[in-house]
């Protein structure tokens, strides 16, 4: 009986010795390419922060200054320029274009006409480790789109030191940009559960979160979205249909100046 029952469990133990050893030769390199995988991504995803960072702080410069109707000079040298440097040769081929300056941009979201806009791209190739019988690095690109240092909404020029220190002291109204004809004050009863467009940031991320309909979270910093500060804990695309009338703030002067009149319920906020 021992005998038999030896000769039984041998072959046994040999069949889960090997059973394992092809779960391994299986499972292991899967395993191992996906850790490989993901120190890859994480890598990229540095690298891509750093880009953006360099290519938003370059633009802010020239934003700044903000006197120039074309391409400011020197602007795709010191982008590029920076992306090399901070990125401690993890980066090649970089190419800064388009670069626009001071155009206007009409927003499908909005509907509104946007001046004096400042625009690029910039597109590079990320060493991340890869093998090169894969890939030679990751291609990337990031695009920034602001809003030059040039005042108002639609100034028709470039402000004065002068015209900035009045502008500071002026007093602040809201009005309904796709609707309405009079401008009201921060307390009025009109404006204060109405929406308000504000400039997504993660100062916004971290107070809102985003809408479930709309879904406003895949965009990226610097868009336009929509706010209820009275009420609600979600922020939104334009065209969420939550979002009907939004209002948003100018000075008195302006609003008199584009055809705005004062509320009649709250006299426009005025003291």
């Amino acid at each position: 009986m021992d005998k038999k029952t030896k000769g039984f469990r041998i072959p046994f133990r040999a069949s889960r010795s090997g059973s394992l050893a092809v779960e391994t030769a299986i499972f292991l390199p899967l395993f191992i390419i996906g850790v490989l995988t993901l120190g890859w991504f994480i890598k990229f995803t540095a690298v891509s922060e750093n880009v953006y960072h360099s290519l938003s702080d370059e633009t802010r410069r020239y934003a700044a200054s903000a006197v120039l109707s074309v391409a400011p000079v020197g602007y795709e040298n010191a982008v590029e320029s920076r992306v090399l440097e901070e990125n401690g040769g993890d980066v090649t081929s970089v190419t800064v274009s388009p670069v626009r300056s001071l155009f206007p941009y009409l927003s499908p979201t909005t509907g509104r006409i946007y001046t004096g806009l400042l625009g690029a791209s910039v597109t590079y190739k990320a060493r991340v480790g890869l093998p090169r019988i894969f890939a030679d690095g990751l291609t990337g690109s990031e695009t920034i789109l602001c809003r030059a240092f040039i005042g108002a909404s639609d100034p028709g020029g470039h402000m004065t030191f002068e015209e900035m220190e009045e502008d500071e002291d002026s007093h602040l109204v809201w009005i309904f940009p796709r609707a309405g004809e009079k401008y009201h004050g921060e307390d009025c009863s009109y404006i204060k559960n109405a929406p308000r467009e504000v400039i997504l940031t993660s100062a916004v991320r971290g107070k809102y979160s985003p809408c479930k309909l709309c879904k406003p979270g895949e965009a990226g910093d610097g868009s336009l979205v929509y706010v209820f500060p009275s009420a609600g804990g979600a922020y939104h695309r334009g065209e969420c249909y939550i979002v009907e009338r939004f209002v948003i703030s100018m000075s008195e002067d302006d609003a008199k100046s584009k055809g705005y009149s004062a509320c009649s319920k709250c006299g426009g906020g005025g003291d």
